[in-house]
């Protein structure tokens, strides 16, 4: 007896493919769209064979029920396969969505940061370029002639514009001003049918350009701008390989703050463009890349800018014109990296130190390393550049030679660096008026003030109060879904989580129903800075940039562009400040709190303080005249302060980096880190402590020098209402731990029983 079979579904039409219509010889190798790190093996039916070759969009049959799903087809190898393969259903998009590099690049970052392809890929070419359903109507006419004079004449109408073809439903009905009701009134009568169908986008209408920033923020230089002695330098080194025939090479380009690397990255894309080739430039934050692309509109004719703001049909046309070959830089944030250049020539990374570059949600790249990796494909050169390049990169620099570092140790002509100043704050040396400002620091801003100048201020606390604290018991009113401390907004006097975003209204006393004393502000944040600052300087114009004033790109550049035509006369802020901003007219950068980020219980807490103070720092002297930044701090002797002092960079590094080397941290191992959340605690904790002892166990057949750290809580023990513990994997900087991961996924080891598992292959933080 045979076995039955119910009849298919609507979406598992793939079964009616018998063996008589499928290519024996051909097998096709699929990435789903799912969180599978596996890539499967489909045969391709008679009639798409000629279609289905790498990059072009597919659905496949997929799990148990067969359920049918997106994928890209990623290789198609000639080979005999067994009866078990599925078929491919359909094919979704004609053309490759991604070409052969991309798709190569895409399956490497499968592979080094063990994340499922699928994601990967659909972070490439994310929804905005994939087909979308529209709906068409297609006239169909009865046996025999239709009564005409049983139709009505908006019927008729109907039929007249169809013509015996077929229109889109809202054009037709636009078209011939008629409701829907008269459309199903003739497909009742057989007369029309409704047909669903998968189809491209039409072009998008031109957008307006991204690459306007309020009033020029920038100024333009014009070619006949002369270069000092170290930048030609640099652009002799980079110009012979991004000629027209370039080759793998990864440049660092590490200079002071205003020292000209932007100019060189110009000079260095106008080589290769002339060359007929693309230049793709990454830049941490949307803001920075939209002002890059003010300073290059004036220097290149096709520029189009990515960042993750763009409207759908924005990026859908931006990317359509990279992929012609109609623009010629590329400017945007991280995801940027996968544009689809045909005739790629040179990929700049600008602040490469910058944490932005890192994905923090899955996959968990790092745009920078796949920008190294992409270059190695496409054999392009790639240049980084940073006045305080991250520890790894200066390693790669300097002690492995792996990266070819050049150096642009001054300013360009007519800016000099600020002076610098510490000012140890303390309960005397602050000022009466205020709890954030000292003496030195009110004073100076008002001499700055006075003579018609501006300010910078940075405090890297938002809201008003840190947090609130029991006067008699001292207990802090924390998150109940994360435990973090709240923070207090007088704005709108509630308490906001700044990791969750939970929200909840200021308590009368506190909350130990056995206490109810006072409650206490603790930590004065950027809010009670801009308070004081009001009643200190009464008719100073202030300017507060924050994500709490902060909203949109057209609120950053809104403000910005107040402060570039000096309609206001201090800008305080976040680190948002520290960024590469250029204002002329800046005589004083204060840093309100140095010792902020080094409280942080991280591996790179000293580091980021010192890159955060050096950039800010940066932002004085831009232009002729003397400048001067003070740095108020609790502790002057801190490593990372005297350094930033110094603005030394290297002297930094060396005492940092060995201090890493002893503690075998990174740059000399590389880190994994596996995080097992689950709302019940033992259930984390237990599936961390099962995962540590079998990767201990794998690692002994793997490579003895892997150590597998003991689990511990996260730092952030709790968030969004689960708890969070990790296993720290540390291996030579080889490929031990992909061997380790890919080792570890094969035996089913990293799909432990909890809510969230994530694996971050060289975490940019641990909290």
């Amino acid at each position: 007896m045979g076995i039955g079979h119910s009849a298919p579904r609507a979406d598992q039409l793939w079964l009616i493919a018998t063996e008589g219509q499928l290519r024996r010889d051909l097998v096709a190798e699929v990435a789903v769209r799912a969180r599978t790190r596996r890539i499967y093996s489909y045969a391709v039916p008679l009639d798409l064979a000629e279609r289905i070759r790498p990059g072009v969009g597919v659905q496949v049959p997929f799990g148990r029920a067969g359920r049918l799903t997106e994928g890209w087809c990623v290789r198609v190898t000639q080979q005999a396969w067994e009866h078990t393969l599925k078929p491919i259903a359909s094919v979704t998009r004609e053309e490759p969505i991604l070409n052969p590099p991309l798709l190569e690049l895409a399956l490497w970052i499968s592979r080094y940061y063990a994340c499922a392809p699928g994601l990967v890929l659909e972070a490439m070419a994310p929804a905005a370029v994939r087909q979308v359903r529209l709906r068409r109507v297609r006239y169909v006419r009865a046996v025999g002639q239709p009564d005409d004079a049983r139709l009505s004449q908006r019927q008729r109408a109907i039929l007249a514009a169809l013509a015996g073809g077929e229109l889109p439903r809202g054009e037709l009905l636009e078209r011939t001003a008629v409701r829907p009701a008269t459309l199903r009134s003739l497909r009742n009568r057989a007369l029309v049918e409704f047909i669903e169908r998968r189809e491209p986008l039409p072009p998008a209408p031109e957008p307006p350009s991204p690459l306007r920033i309020v009033d020029r923020l920038l100024p333009s230089e014009a070619d006949s701008y002369t270069l000092t002695a170290g930048q030609q330098a640099a652009l002799d080194a980079l110009r012979p390989a991004a000629d027209a025939t370039p080759q793998f090479r990864v440049f660092l380009l590490f200079g002071v703050p205003g020292s000209g690397k932007t100019e060189v990255y110009v000079r260095a894309m106008q080589a290769v463009v002339a060359a007929g080739r693309q230049a793709i430039l990454l830049a941490p934050e949307i803001a920075l890349s939209t002002q890059v692309a003010e300073r290059l509109a004036a220097r290149f004719q096709r520029v189009a800018v990515l960042h993750s703001r763009l409207s759908p049909a924005a990026r859908r046309e931006a990317l359509r014109a990279i992929a012609a070959g109609d623009v010629d830089v590329v400017i945007g944030t991280r995801t940027a990296v996968f544009a689809p250049c045909p005739r790629l020539g040179l990929i700049v990374v600008d602040e490469e130190q910058e944490a932005t570059f890192k994905n923090l949600a899955a996959p968990y790249f790092h745009a920078r390393d796949v920008a190294i990796k992409r270059g190695q494909l496409e054999n392009v050169p790639v240049a980084l550049g940073s006045a305080t390049p991250a520890l790894e990169t200066w390693h790669n620099a300097t002690e492995l030679g792996r990266y070819e570092l050049l150096r642009l140790p001054q300013r360009v002509p007519g800016a000099v660096l600020p002076r610098v100043r510490l000012v140890q704050t303390g309960r005397r040396e602050l000022g009466q008026t205020s709890a954030l400002l000292s003496v030195e620091l009110i004073q100076r801003m008002r001499e700055v003030l006075a003579a018609g100048r501006q300010v910078i201020l940075l405090h890297n606390r938002r809201g008003y109060a840190a947090c609130l604290r029991c006067a008699r018991c001292g207990l802090t009113v924390c998150c109940a879904r994360c435990g973090a401390r709240l923070v207090y907004h007088r704005a709108d006097e509630s308490l906001k989580c700044h990791r969750c975003g939970l929200r909840r209204d200021v308590p009368a006393n506190c909350l130990d129903d056995s206490c109810r004393g006072r409650l206490e502000r603790s930590s004065p944040a950027i809010q009670r800075l801009e308070q004081e600052l009001r009643h200190v300087y009464p008719t100073a114009r202030l300017q507060r940039l924050d994500s709490d004033v902060v909203h949109t790109r057209a609120d950053y550049e809104q403000a910005l562009g107040r402060f570039a035509r000096h309609e206001s006369d201090v800008l305080l802020g976040t680190q948002m400040v520290a960024k590469g901003l250029d204002f002329p007219h800046v005589r004083l950068v204060g840093v309100v709190d140095a010792d902020a980020l080094l409280s942080l219980p991280d591996l790179r807490a000293s580091e980021r303080t010192f890159q955060l103070i050096v950039q800010v720092v940066g932002r004085a002297g831009r232009r002729e005249g003397e400048s001067t930044a003070l740095i108020q701090t609790r502790d002057a002797r801190a490593p990372a302060i005297q350094h930033a002092l110094h603005l030394d960079y290297e002297s930094f590094a060396r005492e940092e980096l060995s201090i890493r080397k002893a503690l075998h941290e990174p740059p000399y191992v590389r880190l994994v880190r596996l995080v097992c959340a689950d709302a019940t605690p033992s259930r984390a904790r237990q599936a961390a402590q099962q995962l540590a002892e079998a990767l201990r166990a794998l690692a002994g057949r793997v490579d003895a020098r892997i150590i597998v750290d003991d689990p511990e809580p996260c730092v952030i023990a709790r968030l969004r209402e689960l708890h969070r513990w990790q296993v720290l994997v540390r291996t030579p900087r080889d490929a031990s731990a992909q061997r380790l991961l890919h080792q570890a996924d094969r035996a089913r080891l990293l799909s432990p029983k909890v809510k969230r598992f994530t694996i971050d292959v060289d975490p940019v933080d641990l909290l």
